[in-house]
């Protein structure tokens, strides 16, 4: 009786416990998606983003959430839903997200720089603009891991 007691009580601390559904998911070229909490989903890179200001050393590439990111040899495409601060100021997902409640952010791997946060049409301009004519399909996260 004893142990099973113990193992229930094992198992409601360890499904209750903040942290057990984080992960981190390795792209190409020294970047990752961390995975926080369930709002909490972000890329960063292992050097920092270029910058003019030399001061500050940014390895947080695109902010949560990341839903979603396609690649090739030289980019990454994100792409991520706004959140918008509920009551207690936590960042919240829109309940139905529509195609305006997405951003998408460009990674150039080679010259760890990023452009974004872009709307639909601004990506098509970038990525036309960089010669990129590659189909662009967006591989939600859940299935990266």
């Amino acid at each position: 009786m004893v142990k099973k007691l113990t193992l229930v009580f094992l198992s409601w601390i360890l499904v209750g416990c903040a942290g057990l559904a984080d992960y981190e998911i390795d792209l190409d070229d020294g970047y990752h998606i961390d995975r926080l909490s369930g709002h909490q989903i972000a890329i960063y890179g292992e050097e920092p983003i270029k910058s003019d200001d030399e001061s500050v050393s940014n390895h947080l590439y695109v902010p949560s959430k990341v839903t979603g990111v396609w690649q090739n040899d030289n980019y990454i495409v994100a792409e991520q839903i706004v959140l918008t601060a509920d009551e207690e100021g936590y960042g919240q997902p829109p309940e139905k997200p529509s195609g305006n409640d997405f951003q998408y952010w460009l990674i150039d791997v080679h010259n760890h720089s990023v452009l974004g946060p872009l709307n639909k049409q601004g990506l098509e301009r970038e990525t036309a603009r960089l010669g990129l004519t590659e189909i662009i399909s967006i591989t939600p996260i859940e299935e990266l891991r």
